[in-house]
């Protein structure tokens, strides 16, 4: 059963939105992924959000979803990455609703507000995770590299970063910054994973709706990046970029067509994957 109303107004609204979602996905037939704490988390508030759009409209926080749920699964299995880092965790539940293999750590990162109401909805309904999971409370506009290593993450291994769902909501320098500090952390044969915009998403008129709408529920978007490859490069990590739809972000589920991710003049919501490349032996 959802809870009735959500107990800190200062937990952002996306992340009852972004619950709802998962929460409506969930009852499909052929749905995604299955989470079942995903009412009780979302409230009446990401309920009422989410049964005022229609299926299309939210595809892509669907499709993001899954992308990195297989993202992460698949450096966890295949690059024996043990240390998971979800920054701005919010209401995320993968330490639960996925398996993962042995000696897997998570670790959340977020501020109070949302990790309190995320735990008490979690432990009421008997959820137990199927990893070492550590919970952090940081400002991540302040040092929370200390509180991280103080947690038990090893930045001599190598990790896997998420960085979902907010990026857009930061200030372009505030943007940068964190994820300069998240790549200046992360060991060779590491992963990062984010989704971003552009800066012509702001202003088309093919995306004109969806900014607006979010400009006026309180939650704007405002950070973009044009380059995520480039940007990332400085930092040796090899890129790809997927576009929203393309034949890895698809599931059999986006309707429109695809823009190509290179296509110049045109909005883009990217799904960003790199991997930090280890010095070549001289």
């Amino acid at each position: 059963m959802a809870e009735k109303a959500a107990p800190n107004r200062s937990l952002g609204l996306t992340a009852y939105w972004t619950a709802g979602v998962r929460a409506r996905e969930s009852v499909r037939e052929d749905h995604l992924f299955n989470d079942p704490w995903a009412a009780a988390l979302a409230g009446t508030e990401g309920l009422a959000w989410v049964e005022q759009r229609s299926s299309d409209s939210v595809i892509p926080i669907v499709l993001r979803t899954r992308f990195f749920d297989d993202f992460l699964q698949r450096i966890a299995t295949d690059s024996g990455i043990r240390q998971i880092v979800l920054m701005a965790a919010g209401l995320d539940t993968r330490a639960f609703r996925l398996s993962w293999p042995q000696q897997v750590r998570f670790f959340e990162l977020d501020q109070a507000p949302v990790l309190e109401y995320k735990e008490k909805i979690l432990r009421s309904a008997g959820a137990k995770p199927n990893c070492r999971r550590q919970t952090i409370t940081v400002d991540l506009t302040g040092p929370w590299e200390t509180a991280l290593s103080k947690a038990g993450f090893d930045p001599e291994r190598p990790s896997g970063w998420l960085l979902e769902g907010f990026l857009y909501y930061l200030p372009i320098q505030n943007l940068t910054q964190l994820l300069d500090r998240t790549m200046n952390l992360a060991a060779p044969g590491s992963w990062i994973g984010f989704d971003i915009i552009n800066s012509i998403t702001l202003t088309s008129p093919l995306t004109q709706r969806w900014v607006e709408m979010q400009a006026n529920s309180g939650a704007p978007w405002i950070g973009t990046m044009d380059d995520p490859k480039g940007f990332l490069a400085i930092h040796d990590f090899k890129t790809t970029v997927v576009p929203l739809g393309a034949r890895e972000a698809n599931y059999d589920r986006w309707p429109y067509p695809v823009i190509p991710a290179t296509m110049p003049g045109m909005p883009h919501l990217w799904f960003v994957i790199g991997e930090k490349e280890r010095p070549v032996p001289l």
